[in-house]
């Protein structure tokens, strides 16, 4: 699958439809990866919740399955793109039958996040370690706007970074922002605290 696929493209700009990833699912079925069809559809199910035990079991078994069989096979344009050399990371989990977590430092998301966005959906970050002016960045980023969670465990929020997150046109979507500490003036805290959920 290439970045000028259609049904990747739409797919792309708008994440959160389930209707798109499984015609994402047919197009695969079409180009012989009938296992990546079968894992999409088994992951979108499972994010919908199976009807019963049984069902659950057999829908993890399959996932379980599928990802051992072609995992590596699945992350290699992925790897490819942010320099990995097969088998050196891991840091990305599936969801909906496509890559969107990804755990890596900020220095590599803000290097290689355009080309990646345009492979998978980009819907969760866990940056370590991370700095204020690589979250100042990517707030400028279009392929940004899919994130809905962000984990900044080592990034202490400064009004700065607020700022930068609040004016960004591409936290319309981000729903979970997790930070070590903040330190904000009382003006942007109030501002702060109102848009983003309270990190746990």
């Amino acid at each position: 699958m290439t970045p000028d696929n259609p049904f990747l493209r739409a797919l792309l700009a708008d994440p959160e439809d389930d209707t798109l990833r499984l015609a994402m699912a047919d197009w695969f079925d079409e180009n012989d990866q009938p296992a990546r069809a079968e894992f999409v559809r088994v992951q979108v199910e499972l994010a919908h919740g199976a009807v019963d035990g049984a069902r659950l079991r057999y829908l993890e078994r399959r996932q379980r399955d599928l990802l051992i069989a072609h995992d590596t096979e699945w992350v290699a344009p992925l790897a490819k793109v942010l320099r990995c050399r097969p088998g050196q990371w891991g840091g990305w989990v599936f969801r909906r039958g496509f890559a969107e977590y990804f755990n890596v430092p900020a220095a590599v998301i803000t290097k290689y996040g355009d080309k990646l966005a345009r492979l998978t959906p980009i819907r969760e970050l866990f940056l370590r370690p991370v700095n204020a002016t690589a979250i100042m960045d990517l707030c400028v980023r279009p392929w940004f706007a899919s994130v809905t969670h962000l984990y900044l465990h080592d990034l202490q929020i400064t009004d700065a970074v607020a700022t930068a997150l609040l004016d960004s046109p591409h936290t319309g979507r981000l729903r979970v922002l997790q930070f070590r500490a903040s330190e904000l003036s009382p003006v942007t805290e109030r501002v702060f605290w109102s848009r983003f959920p309270v990190p746990s």
